[in-house]
């Protein structure tokens, strides 16, 4: 069993346990036709269907390695990969973190740049616009447009 395998396992596992979750949020007389368990079980199932493709690409590329140098840099390989998941889930955890002191949308630009820095992207212009208009974007269609409160923080105790 290679990592990819049960990592796809485990995330399904975990679509599942989310869904069940979901379903036992309570129905409002006041709900739209979506409903309060609409969009968390549509994680459940997004994140089920990314778990059963990585699943079966791990099944499609089981195939054994019989020469040892290459052995040995797959597993270098998998080192800088760990490594790689690692720091983007402490760049997630660093988001947590500061999202209700910073607020949605200057921790979400933070975000999207750290991460665009971390996979290898230039820090130039272009990437701090982009990271802006796409915090924006986000705040707008989830405090606008879905009416889903986000982390103010600070900045409205300062005005």
């Amino acid at each position: 069993m290679n990592r990819d395998f049960a990592l796809g396992g485990a995330t399904l596992a975990l679509a599942a346990g989310y869904y069940l979750m979901a379903a036992t949020i309570p129905q409002s007389l006041l709900a739209d036709a979506v409903g309060p368990q609409g969009l968390p079980k549509t994680y459940a199932v997004l994140l089920a269907g990314l778990s059963l493709i990585l699943v079966v690409r791990s099944l499609a590329r089981r195939r054994v390695v019989s020469t040892e140098p290459a052995v040995s840099q797959g597993r270098s390989a998998q080192r800088h990969a760990l490594w790689r998941v690692m720091g983007m889930l402490m760049i997630g955890v660093i988001y947590i973190l500061v999202v209700p002191s910073l607020g949605y949308i200057l921790s979400l630009a933070g975000l999207i740049f750290a991460t665009t820095y971390y996979q290898g992207g230039a820090v130039n212009r272009q990437v701090a616009v982009v990271a802006v208009a796409g915090a924006m974007l986000l705040w707008l269609l989830f405090v606008m447009l879905l009416g889903i409160p986000q982390p103010s923080g600070m900045w409205p105790s300062l005005l």
